[in-house]
């Protein structure tokens, strides 16, 4: 419980900084009028009731762009450099959404999503939330992965309609064809006497709301 190893992934940067840092952040750069992701933030926690919440969210996303496609036009100038970055960032996204759906992987907020600039595949870090854990938070985390606008909007005109889609599905399938053979894995894992797959009510009252970028 007291020892771990670190590693550095490599030619990676944050969901969240390529979105939304300050001077090389898409976000500021192509919707400068727009609201910040603090602002939206901000609106947001000021809300009283769920209907108040509903409505300040939809004036969120009238005065803050998605914007992610623009790191794809921005990285891969080569047409067909472009198409195949995207799809592997499509599919890399469904995979690793039906496998945190299935796992309960939580604390998905967007510094805990990597992006590999060279491929554009996403890649998932911190683990420390697993198995539905999520859902004991004081602010429970009950959305089976995260699906921002921002995500879909590197997809296309299709969105997470067409690849996503159909690799999720695919995804799901080759999960459910191994099941014996992951729960055989899982089981080793959740009875690890060296960890605590479980927050006790103190550690959910002191978990941080992570907010996810719209």
């Amino acid at each position: 419980p007291q020892t771990g190893i670190l590693e550095f992934v490599k030619d990676t940067a944050a969901f969240g900084s390529l979105l939304c840092d300050r001077t090389t952040g898409v976000h500021p750069r192509y919707y400068p009028n727009d609201w910040s992701h603090a602002q939206c933030r901000d609106h947001l926690k000021d809300a009283v009731d769920n209907s108040d919440r509903h409505s300040r969210f939809n004036e969120i996303c009238t005065r803050f762009h998605p914007a992610f496609r623009f790191f794809f036009l921005e990285h891969y100038v080569d047409p067909a450099q472009w198409m195949s970055a995207r799809l592997a960032y499509t599919r890399s996204v469904a995979v690793n959404s039906i496998i945190g759906y299935i796992l309960g992987i939580g604390d998905r907020h967007a510094h805990n999503i990597l992006v590999d600039t060279v491929t554009a595949e996403v890649v998932h870090i911190d683990f420390g939330i697993v198995f539905e854990q999520g859902k004991g938070l004081g602010t429970p985390e009950t959305v089976p992965f995260r699906l921002t606008r921002d995500i879909i909007d590197a997809m296309g005109v299709t969105g997470c309609e067409g690849t996503f889609r159909r690799c999720c599905e695919e995804v799901m399938r080759v999960l459910r064809s191994h099941s014996q053979h992951l729960m055989t894995i899982l089981e080793v894992v959740v009875h690890d006497p060296l960890y605590k797959w479980s927050l006790s009510p103190l550690q959910a009252r002191i978990k941080p709301v992570s907010y996810t970028h719209l």
